[in-house]
């Protein structure tokens, strides 16, 4: 019986990705390398430092390995400078809805906790049961850790949940944490999420659909 939806931050709730890439190849360019936005997107979830040996090697350029906390730190301050942050439409309104259902809510980000904060002001903040950020975990998605931290902080198992994504990384952590995950084509199409258990197009699409059906927290 599912009883906490658990939602991922950036191309859930949020429409950042393209600003993570812009940071990202502002770095790159800055040693004479360039990325493709398509990377980020098929990378989301994974913890910067272990995205970053990945995308040094497709940018064609080399920093040393003692400079990569300083190199990831900067890049996520100049995101933090140029992003625009929008929320999908009615997201909101559909975590309201699952919450007056009986449902409880948790955030799960591979985003540090200031972009975390940079994302959500305190008062929708308020709408999770429980917040979990990529600095706060050892191991990030595809790793089921995140997810299990969500979960063991609200007292469920596995069965109890269902996660919310929209990258092939998350949809991992969350079949690695045992979960259903329901998939949302925002940043990548259906031929990337097959991996998830459904897959819909737009979030407000959740209220309809059976595993979220109305009333009483339920299952299929």
């Amino acid at each position: 019986m599912i009883q906490a939806v658990l939602f991922d931050l950036d191309g859930v709730i949020v429409n950042t990705i393209h600003y993570h890439y812009l940071a990202w190849e502002h770095m790159f360019s800055e040693l004479g390398g360039s990325i493709s936005e398509h990377s980020i997107l098929l990378h989301e979830g994974r913890a910067s430092r272990e995205i970053l040996p990945v995308l040094l090697e497709e940018a064609g350029v080399s920093i040393p390995e003692s400079s990569y906390a300083d190199f990831i730190n900067r890049k996520r301050e100049y995101y933090r400078s140029i992003v625009h942050v929008t929320e999908y439409p009615g997201v909101f309104d559909v975590i309201q809805a699952l919450r007056e259902r009986g449902l409880r809510t948790a955030l799960v980000t591979a985003s540090a906790r200031k972009n975390l904060e940079k994302s959500l002001d305190p008062g929708k903040r308020a709408f999770f049961d429980f917040l979990i950020s990529g600095d706060e975990v050892h191991r990030a998605k595809p790793a089921p850790d995140p997810y299990l931290a969500a979960m063991n902080h609200l007292g469920l198992t596995p069965a109890d949940c269902l996660v919310v994504e929209n990258a092939p990384l998350g949809i991992e952590s969350a079949k690695n944490a045992g979960m259903r995950c329901i998939a949302i084509e925002t940043t990548l199409d259906a031929s990337y999420l097959q991996e998830a258990d459904y897959i819909v197009h737009d979030v407000r699409e959740l209220l309809e659909h059976p595993a979220l059906a109305s009333g009483a927290p339920g299952d299929e």
